[in-house]
C-alpha cells in the first residue's frame, strides 16, 4: 500500500466526515504481516504517530492538538538501509499528515521530533510543502546513533521550515540547543521538585521553573506539556504560558462539589430513554416537561435550516424530524455545557464529547448491540471531571446498564476495555494502548477512530 493511501485512510483525508450522526466505523487498515525470518522490520501504518492530547490556551479553548510520535525502530545514521529510511519516510509522513489535517481546521499542531526526521521530510521532493503554519515542531537533541548535523546546516534546515510557517522550539533543559539562535517557543518540562510531591510543592516547583525558562527567553510563548491534571493546569494556564496539557487519562481527585446540577439530571435521563429506544411520547413527554429545553430544541432545528420551507412548531415534529441519534448527541451536547465555569472548561467538554464518541465508533466497529450505552459510557466517566460531582451522583442519575457500572467501578466486564483504551490513549500510555486495541483491530484501526471523534459535529 502506497504512504499516501495509508494516510487518505487512516485520517480521512479526501472526504468529508459527518459526526452528528452515527455512521458505520470505516473498515480497519490491517497491521502489515511481518516475515519471521526478516532482519528488519517492515514500515507500517502507525510508524512513527501515537496518540493525539488537547492543547488548551489562556481562556480555556481548545487551541489544539499535541502529536505524540514513536521514534521508529531501525537506525537513523545515513546512509540507511532499504527498509530503515522506509521506517523513517512513514513515521514523519504519518506524524506530518495527522498534523496538517489539524492545521487546516484552525487548530495549533505541537510535536516532539528528532532532528533526522526533519531533515528527511524536507530532503525529499516538494518537502516544504509537508509543512503548514500552525505547527509547532520541538526538536529533540540527538540520540546515540543519530548522525551529527553541522551548524551551518541547522540554520539552513530551521530557516526552510520557518519560511513554510513552522515555529520551532526546544525544551528549556536541551543543553546545547538543538538549533542556532533563540527558540520561536519553549517547553517546561516538569522539575524534579515537582514529581511525586504534594500539590503545594509540586505547584511552587512549577512556578519557580517558569520563572526562569521566561527570565532565560524573556518573550518566547511557553508550552507545559507535563501537568499532572486539570487542577494544576488551570492554576498554571496564564502568560507567559501559551499552549498546556494534561494527563486526563489518569484517575482524578475526588471533587469537593458532590451535588449534580437538576439540569444535568433531566438531561441524562432523557438520554437514558433514548438509548433505552422508550417510545416517542415518553421522549416527548420530558422534554415538554421542561420549558427551557423545549425552547431550545425549537430554536436549535428551526436555525439549523433541517426543516427548510416550514417552521417546526412542536416537539412532537422536532423529535421527528431530527431523529433519535441526532436528538441524543445534541442533548450530550447539551449536558457538557452545564459544567461550571473554570479556567479550561471548553477544553475538558471536547474532551468528554471526544471520548463519547471515540467509544461509541468502537463498539459500532465491534458491531455491538448497544453502541449508544458506550456513548453513555465515555460521557459518564468524565461527569465528574466536568460537573465537579461525585461519580456514584452521575451514575444515579443515568440509570447505566450492568456493563457501564462495572466498567465505571473498574470491576471488569466485557465494556471495560472500551474505557481503558481509552484512557490510555488520553495519557499517551502506548504499550498499554498497543495491546487494547488489537481486539478492535490494532492501533491503526483505533487511531483512525480517534481522528474521526475529536472532529467537531
Amino acid at each position: 500500500m502506497k504512504l499516501f493511501a495509508i494516510i487518505k485512510g487512516w485520517f480521512g483525508l479526501g472526504r468529508p466526515v459527518a459526526l452528528t450522526a452515527p455512521a458505520p466505523a470505516p473498515a480497519a487498515v490491517p497491521l502489515p504481516v511481518r516475515a519471521a525470518a526478516a532482519a528488519e522490520p517492515a514500515p507500517d501504518a502507525t510508524a512513527g504517530l501515537g496518540a493525539r492530547r488537547p492543547l488548551v490556551a489562556p481562556g480555556g479553548r481548545l487551541a489544539g492538538f499535541e502529536f505524540h510520535c514513536r521514534r521508529p525502530r531501525g537506525r537513523s545514521t545515513a546512509p540507511l538501509p532499504d527498509v530503515a529510511e522506509a521506517l523513517h519516510r512513514a513515521s514523519v509522513g504519518n506524524l506530518l499528515g495527522a498534523m496538517r489535517l489539524c492545521t487546516s481546521q484552525g487548530l495549533q499542531a505541537v510535536a516532539e521530533v528528532p532532528l533526522v526526521w526533519l531533515q528527511a521530510a524536507l530532503a525529499a521532493p516538494g518537502g516544504e510543502s509537508a509543512f503548514a503554519a500552525g505547527m509547532q515542531l520541538l526538536v529533540l537533541p540527538p540520540q546515540a546513533g543519530d548522525a551529527p548535523l553541522p551548524a551551518a546546516e541547522a540554520a539552513a534546515l530551521a530557516e526552510r521550515l520557518r519560511a513554510a510557517g513552522v515555529r520551532l522550539g526546544w525544551s528549556a533543559q536541551a543543553e546545547p540547543a538543538p538549533l542556532p539562535g533563540a527558540p520561536d517557543v519553549l517547553r517546561v518540562p516538569m522539575p524534579s521538585a515537582a514529581q511525586g510531591a504534594q500539590r503545594a510543592m509540586a505547584s511552587r516547583a512549577w512556578q519557580v521553573a517558569l520563572i526562569d525558562a521566561a527570565g532565560r527567553w524573556p518573550g518566547v510563548p511557553l508550552l507545559l506539556l507535563d501537568l499532572a491534571d486539570v487542577d494544576q493546569m488551570e492554576a498554571l494556564l496564564a502568560p507567559p504560558v501559551a499552549l498546556a496539557a494534561c494527563a486526563v487519562g489518569l484517575p482524578q481527585p475526588e471533587p469537593t462539589a458532590q451535588a449534580l446540577p437538576p439540569q444535568a439530571q433531566r438531561l441524562l435521563g432523557l438520554m437514558n430513554r433514548l438509548v433505552r429506544d422508550d417510545d416517542n411520547a415518553l421522549v416527548v413527554a420530558d422534554i415538554k416537561a421542561d420549558v427551557a429545553l423545549s425552547l431550545r430544541l425549537l430554536q436549535h432545528l428551526n436555525s439549523a435550516g433541517a426543516s427548510p420551507g416550514r417552521v417546526l412548531d412542536s416537539i412532537e415534529q422536532v423529535v421527528q424530524v431530527l431523529g433519535r441519534d441526532a436528538l441524543y448527541r445534541w442533548v450530550a451536547q447539551l449536558l457538557v455545557r452545564q459544567a461550571p465555569a473554570r479556567p479550561a472548561g471548553q477544553a475538558l467538554q471536547a474532551m468528554a464529547l471526544s471520548r463519547a464518541r471515540l467509544m461509541e465508533l468502537l463498539a459500532r466497529a465491534k458491531r455491538e448491540p448497544n453502541p449508544g450505552g458506550l456513548y453513555l459510557l465515555g460521557l459518564a466517566s468524565m461527569l465528574p471531571l466536568l460537573l465537579r460531582c461525585r461519580l456514584e451522583d452521575a451514575v444515579a442519575s443515568m440509570q447505566l446498564p450492568p456493563l457501564a457500572l462495572q466498567a465505571l467501578r473498574a470491576e471488569g466486564g466485557g465494556w471495560e476495555p472500551y474505557l481503558m483504551l481509552a484512557m490510555a490513549l488520553e495519557r499517551n500510555d502506548l504499550p498499554s494502548a498497543e495491546v487494547l486495541a488489537q481486539r478492535f483491530g490494532g492501533l491503526s484501526a483505533v487511531m483512525a477512530l480517534s481522528a474521526r471523534a475529536w472532529l467537531p459535529g
